[in-house]
């Protein structure tokens, strides 16, 4: 693998990877919030927070780096 495909690999996963971080981050911070307010108790809050969270980045994740993928494959062809 040359030094350019290992750069652009590493610069796709690094993007993806902080996004995903980002939205598991704010979304763990929202359901916390919300599940507190509503009056969960911390079993449920800690339970929903964790599952949401997981859900939201594994999926911006892929998405992310399908996105980027396709986005330097166009910018390396013109």
């Amino acid at each position: 693998m040359d030094d350019r495909v290992y750069e652009k690999n590493q610069r796709v996963f690094q993007t993806a990877r902080t996004a995903a971080v980002l939205t598991g981050a704010i979304t763990a911070f929202i359901t916390f919030a919300a599940f507190m307010i509503a009056g969960f108790g911390i079993q449920e809050t800690a339970a929903w927070m964790f599952a949401l969270s997981l859900m939201s980045a594994s999926a911006l994740f892929i998405v992310m780096h399908i996105v980027t993928t396709n986005e330097l494959k166009k910018t390396q062809q013109t």
